[in-house]
């Protein structure tokens, strides 16, 4: 009796190997995921995000998969251009086979997956630095304006969270010591986080800044009564100011044409002392301060 048993137990474990080594069909259910369209641009609307497969495996890796305390997730890219997008079943087939080792063959009841698209409101800006500080060495200065890569970024979401967005400034950053031209990534300020489903198309830019060696000239420059009345004449003490301006060491050959003046209207309200002030200078050229800083005017009928 006792030798028929383990007979009986060795035949059955034999038995139970070679229907567990057997190719049969199992259900499966897997969770689908979407890549392949721009995820800032465009909001998924409706998709084929959940589907029951029929697998064919031995049973052994049937229960392994089984064991599994998730729903598989697989990733499937989806083509086409429009707010309709689909994706072939045989891409998720391939997925299932690459991530799950002893799976023999896959099949639906489908012959493709979709996906409906709806295109995010958009509100475009321009980057701004008013929060940037650029510190130079001493005797560097700007060269000309710096310039922001990209110039334009668009913010992706609903409209009335687009709406409490006004302008999109670069974070506040200080950039010190600067003695040459050179360009420095900078983040965004995040404001779209505060306005809820927003999304930039980037969160960073990158700003050149033109800089300069400049050194310190001076210019005696005559004195121009603006808005002056013809029939009257116009004395000014003294007639010139010394005006003294940061140049640009590559300009230094360039003659420079300048413009100061004192306001009609000032001297004829009264007013005997005058501050002269610069109304024209080359955009090359950074003034520093005028000598004297006052003027005094005479008006003779």
């Amino acid at each position: 009796m006792k030798r028929f048993l383990v007979i009986l137990g060795l035949t059955a474990i034999v038995w139970l190997g070679v229907s567990m080594s057997e190719p049969m069909e199992y259900p499966m259910q897997v969770r689908v995921s979407y890549t392949g369209y721009d995820t800032v641009r465009y909001a998924m609307l409706s998709a084929d995000t959940s589907l029951t497969l029929r697998i064919s495996s031995d049973g052994y890796t049937a229960f392994l998969i089984g064991l599994l305390d998730e729903v598989p997730e697989m990733e499937v890219s989806v083509s086409g251009s429009g707010m309709q997008r689909t994706a072939g079943i045989d891409v998720l087939y391939a997925a299932v086979r690459e991530s799950m080792v002893g799976i023999k063959g896959v099949n639906s009841g489908v012959d493709s997956l979709r996906v409906t698209l709806a295109e995010r409101r958009h509100k475009t800006f321009k980057p701004n630095l008013d929060q940037v500080s650029f510190e130079f060495a001493e005797q560097y200065a700007l060269y000309g304006q710096p310039s922001i890569t990209p110039s334009e970024v668009t913010l992706y979401g609903p409209e009335e969270a687009l709406a409490t967005i006004t302008s999109l400034p670069v974070a506040k950053t200080t950039v010190s010591g600067i003695k040459a031209s050179g360009s420095y990534t900078m983040k965004l300020e995040p404001v779209w986080r505060e306005a809820g489903d927003v999304h930039p198309t980037c969160t960073e830019v990158t700003v050149y800044v033109p800089v300069e060696a400049y050194v310190e000239r001076e210019y005696k420059v005559p004195i121009q009564v603006a808005g002056a009345d013809t029939s009257v004449s116009v004395h000014i003490y003294p007639p010139d100011v010394t005006l003294h301006v940061w140049v640009a060491q590559r300009d230094l050959h360039r003659e420079p044409e300048f413009t100061v003046a004192v306001d009609y209207a000032d001297i004829i309200n009264g007013g005997s002392h005058i501050v002269p002030q610069i109304t024209e200078f080359p955009v090359y050229m950074r003034p520093r301060g005028i000598e004297p800083k006052e003027v005094q005017c005479v008006i003779i009928k």
